[in-house]
């Protein structure tokens, strides 16, 4: 199989900016022809992470090794994969932007039921925020560990629960720059319960959606509690949510890759 590494000018970040993506393996096999375009897979990292994390850390590589699967992970800085309120566009560069890029460069189904997002904490939200906004273009999507609060008084409490965070004053300002203020967020466009309540009330497509917390994680009960409140609240979409022994890192998430690819019909 091939890791590429890319180096792209983004017009809605209005800057360059990076990306890993794995290729199938057979697109290198000599005299065999693949039929059709591949299934693609949005893998987005967390906050203080870049696009090289999942390739580095977790053995994603050996996982998708005989999958017919693009896994495209792209860098989202520290922006929460959202358009920020004084930061720059990477909701729309993940959702708009980079579909297009990554057709135009790679033989990717242009199907929902083939395109799949994914992601832990920071990028569990993204992952989760990006399926809900636009169900139209994802067939299913993963959270892992999803960080669904970012805001600094949630993130100050898990802090002091033990979730790594070196510099939370620095933290707080980025979170304001991409948020506005801590007030606002609740019913605004980055509030994943609006969301979930839009598309649950909807009459078109939903995506699958599996979110998954260890139960050390600090961050576990806040995803319990959105699970509880999916299905209270939005008893139309299909949501899966499962706990397993684990805390928020790599080891956790990184034996959970598996059990997702299941999920997204790629196993």
């Amino acid at each position: 199989m091939a890791i590429l590494s890319l180096d792209l000018y983004s017009y809605e970040l209005a800057m360059n900016t990076h990306a890993m993506v794995i290729l199938p393996e057979r697109r290198g096999v000599p005299h065999e022809a693949h039929e059709g375009a591949y299934p693609v897979l949005y893998l987005l990292h967390g906050h203080g992470q870049d696009c090289t994390s999942w390739v580095r850390m977790s053995r994603l590589e050996s996982y998708v090794q005989n999958l017919d699967v693009v896994v495209v992970m792209p860098d989202g800085g520290r922006g929460c994969y959202v358009d920020g309120v004084s930061s720059h566009r990477y909701g729309a560069y993940l959702t708009r932007e980079l579909p297009v890029a990554v057709a135009n460069w790679f033989r990717v189904s242009p199907r929902r039921e083939d395109t799949f997002i994914a992601g832990m904490s920071m990028g569990g939200y993204g992952a989760l925020r990006a399926a809900l906004e636009f169900p139209e273009q994802y067939g299913a999507a993963c959270g892992l560990s999803t960080a669904f609060h970012l805001r600094a008084d949630r993130l100050r409490g898990h802090a002091e629960q033990g979730l790594n965070i070196p510099d939370f004053s620095e933290i707080e300002g980025n979170f304001t720059n991409v948020f506005g203020p801590e007030s606002g967020f609740v019913g605004s466009r980055f509030d994943l319960e609006a969301l979930a309540r839009t598309v649950n009330g909807s009459g078109g497509p939903k995506p699958r959606v599996l979110q998954l917390c260890g139960t050390g994680d600090p961050l576990r009960a806040e995803n319990a509690a959105f699970a509880a409140f999916v299905e209270r609240e939005c008893p139309g979409l299909d949501w899966t949510y499962e706990e397993r022994p684990g805390i928020h890192d790599f080891d956790f998430w990184d034996g959970e890759i598996p059990g997702m690819l299941r999920f997204f019909g790629l196993v």
